[in-house]
């Protein structure tokens, strides 16, 4: 367990990934601030006072605002960009310049090499999404922030849910592209492919749009994220793609 521990805290402690990482938070959470000042001080605004005495329905223009900020097309363009770039850092960078050669001939077998790395690869990624949601959520509303739980309450499972289901599908993508390709230029130009086709087509019934567009209606009378498109996609998929990748770094040298 200790041997895995240090594997863990080398990929954890990579100066590039955690350079990413901070801009992805700060690019991120300026795009989701940008979007919030556009929102009229009517929509998006209730004093405590307000919700203490009228309740929850008092804020419905704070709630809108947040939901809003977790289905923002220009943040998860960017996140995407960002998280198929840390995907290619973890799985490709080391095999290019050559580390590679020397992590696999430590005392570690592949198959923890690859549980190792796809750990830390979703931490990176879920606090890429979540801290600049939560940061800018926390500060623009800071003077009512003891009654932000009960204001998302209505939507703000479903939306984490789908979120969840949503980078877990684009990690997968990362992984197996990175895995799968020759060098990390060509890992990133096929995740990018692949997460940005269906958007091109049109097409809103496949991720990352069918989460994006889904995460607007959390909340919403009969709507519910656990339904056999969305598990298909957030879950299932994900889980083929994890077992795909898993072959391939059993089976692959580490050129």
């Amino acid at each position: 367990m200790g041997k895995l521990y240090t594997l863990f805290r080398w990929e954890m402690n990579d100066l590039i990934k955690a350079i990413l990482l901070f801009l992805g938070v700060l690019l991120a959470g300026m795009s989701m601030k940008q979007s919030l000042m556009h929102v009229g001080g009517a929509m998006g605004f209730a004093s405590g006072t307000d919700i203490m005495l009228f309740g929850a329905s008092r804020s419905s223009g704070v709630s809108t605002s947040i939901q809003g900020l977790l289905s923002l097309d220009d943040v998860w363009t960017l996140l995407s960009f960002l998280l198929l770039l840390l995907g290619a850092l973890t799985f490709r960078y080391d095999r290019d310049s050559g580390v590679a050669r020397s992590v696999y001939s430590l005392p570690y077998s592949n198959d923890e090499i690859f549980g190792v790395k796809l750990l830390s690869f979703l931490i990176y990624g879920f606090l890429m999404v979540l801290l600049p949601f939560v940061y800018v959520a926390l500060t623009t509303y800071a003077s009512i922030a003891g009654h932000l739980p009960e204001i998302t309450s209505p939507f703000i499972g479903d939306a984490l849910t789908l979120l969840v289901f949503l980078v877990l599908y684009l990690i997968a993508v990362a992984t197996l592209a990175s895995l799968a390709s020759p060098n990390a230029f060509l890992a990133f130009m096929v995740g990018f492919a692949v997460i940005y086709a269906p958007r091109i087509l049109g097409n809103s019934s496949i991720p990352p749009q069918l989460f994006i567009d889904a995460i607007s209606r959390s909340g919403s009378t009969n709507f519910t994220p656990f339904t056999a498109q969305y598990l298909g996609w957030g879950i299932l998929v994900p889980l083929v793609l994890f077992a795909l990748s898993w072959v391939l770094i059993r089976r692959r040298d580490v050129v």
